[in-house]
């Protein structure tokens, strides 16, 4: 063998050998660590929007995910009693909730970790036990820092003095009057109108053209409205003492008596009729956005006024406002002849809540309260702000967010709907110079950032709005907004159509002699009767039990 051939076959020994020692002390690849996870459930696409949201920012591209969001079944909203109740209890726009709520909130609340809140129920859920606080040293300092004031409350076995943080706001809301200000000179004439419906029927109402006489109302949460008008006479109703409540108070009849004459509910607001309720609303926007010259051709009168809980996200829309924002005018909610005394409001808005299970020690807890802390540092930041200001025009909660914002931040958004694109990159070739916003967008813009930073300013002045906390139960607004709309009814009750959750409420009236039509006596005798009912019902399996995330 020539010494060519044998220094081959020493280097090929050489490399076979190397490469066997890289075989042997080879490991296989490690697996990607799991994903910190969190469960959710309900509040429809709009949360489900915000979580991928939250993790393409905190997850970094290209990499493993280090946190997610899983959402638990739904279910069909017009199939399952089970989910009607738990979208019609945590959603902030629609509380109606059957007599049995109490008995079920934690049996709903458990399977999940996190959900989004009406704001106004957090200190009652929590007073029951059915939250798990948060880590004011993981918190503190995020809400400190977007100048966010959290939600408070007392739980089991915490020290009445010292109530901790049991809802962290990430949207703001009040309840507040819009008018169109085509009707009227100025807003004092506006006021003078709107107050005088109240007074005595024979007083007719100032005007500059012929006002229409009804409110235009969506018919959700009617409670919310009814509370601050009649504050506005009697700041406290209803009266409590010993354990018994007084609802029939001539202020209270003065606001029932207005409202019954004013306001024409088309359907029940239920999710087992939710496509009436959103034909309904369609036809209260059209309204109130109709021309007043209209009410001589059209069928659907124009109204001076609207209530509604979704006011805010139906006048202002991502694809354009039913008509001009100009023309929309807003008040606190009063009938007090005192144009110097302030308005009222409920409290209101969104707010992050954690179940009891997240204060438990299991591994999956742990990594939750991880997932959610995170969750709440993104929902705080700038990011995320803008993030749920541009999804649904809420106003936000942190400090000076909207006061940030331009016309031409706005009007990108409005721009994007329009060229069926998304904001991010419309607005980055806007900047660029490379796209051009049209005019109608620009004028959306500049009038939905307007009327967002009055809302805002009514708001933050005390001296024009005096925001309330909810001095009723969960069970019993459900059982006030049950009389009102059986109050404020067009027609009689068809067979059949009794008042979602509410059957018993509606026999107890009939059979104590009292008539919700008319009679807050009729209220009273709901009040009384609330303890008989709040009992656990047989509902429908929990699917999300059965299922894995």
């Amino acid at each position: 063998m020539s010494d060519w051939i044998k220094a081959c076959v020493r280097l090929g020994g050489i490399v076979l050998a190397v490469a066997f020692v890289f075989v042997g002390c080879s490991k296989p690849p490690e697996a990607a660590p799991e994903p910190r996870r969190a469960l959710y459930r309900g509040y429809g696409f709009w949360f489900q929007d915000l979580a991928s949201r939250f993790q393409k920012a905190v997850n970094p591209p290209g990499q493993p995910p280090r946190y997610e969001l899983i959402r638990l079944p739904d279910f069909d909203p017009l199939a399952s009693v089970f989910y009607q109740e738990l979208a019609v209890t945590l959603s902030s726009v629609y509380p109606m909730t059957a007599l049995s709520f109490g008995a079920r909130a934690s049996e709903m609340l458990q399977p999940m970790d996190v959900a989004v809140s009406n704001t106004a129920w957090v200190e009652e859920f929590a007073r029951n036990g059915w939250l798990a606080a948060f880590d004011e040293n993981v918190v503190g300092p995020m809400l400190r820092e977007a100048g966010v004031e959290p939600i408070r409350a007392v739980g089991p076995g915490d020290d009445p003095k010292a109530p901790r943080i049991y809802g962290v706001p990430i949207a703001r809301a009040a309840d507040l009057l819009f008018y169109r200000k085509s009707y009227f000179n100025n807003a004092s004439e506006a006021r003078q109108a709107w107050t005088s419906l109240f007074q005595s029927k024979g007083q007719a109402p100032k005007s500059r053209i012929p006002l229409p006489p009804s409110i235009a109302a969506d018919g959700q949460e009617f409670f919310r409205f009814f509370l601050p008008l009649v504050w506005s006479l009697e700041p406290d109703w209803p009266r409590q003492s010993g354990g018994t409540v007084a609802a029939e108070t001539p202020a209270a009849r003065q606001v029932l008596d207005a409202l019954g004459r004013l306001v024409q509910l088309e359907t029940w607001p239920s999710a087992a009729t939710r496509m009436d309720f959103l034909v309904d609303l369609k036809r209260q926007l059209r309204r109130f956005a109709n021309d007043p010259a209209a009410a001589q051709t059209d069928a659907i009168q124009p109204s001076a006024w609207l209530f509604s809980t979704w006011a805010q996200r139906n006048l202002i829309t991502p694809w354009g406002p039913p008509l001009s924002l100009d023309d929309i005018g807003v008040m606190p909610l009063s009938v007090s002849t005192n144009a110097a005394a302030p308005g009222f409001s409920l409290l209101g808005g969104k707010c992050v809540i954690c179940s009891r299970q997240l204060a438990s020690d299991d591994p999956g807890a742990t990594a939750a309260r991880e997932v959610v802390q995170e969750l709440v540092r993104y929902l705080l930041s700038k990011e995320g702000q803008r993030t749920i200001f541009f999804d649904q025009f809420e106003i936000p909660a942190r400090r000076g967010l909207l006061q940030s914002l331009t016309e031409q931040d706005v009007a990108s958004l409005f721009g994007a709907r329009r060229e069926w694109c998304s904001y991010e990159t419309y607005l980055a070739e806007v900047r660029a110079g490379s796209r051009r916003i049209d005019d109608r967008s620009l004028q959306f813009g500049r009038q939905t950032l307007a009327i967002l930073r009055e809302i805002e300013a009514i708001m933050n002045n005390p001296a024009r709005l005096t925001v309330r906390p909810n001095p009723l139960s969960i069970s019993r607004s459900s059982l006030l907004d049950g009389f009102l709309h059986k109050a404020f009814a067009p027609k009689p009750l068809m067979p059949g159509m009794e008042l979602p959750g509410l059957p018993e409420a509606a026999a107890v009236v009939e059979t104590g002699g009292a008539s919700a039509k008319g009679s807050l006596t009729g209220l009273q005798v709901l009040w009384e009767a609330e303890q008989r009912f709040m009992v656990p019902r047989a509902s429908a399996p929990d699917a999300a039990k059965a299922s894995s995330p």
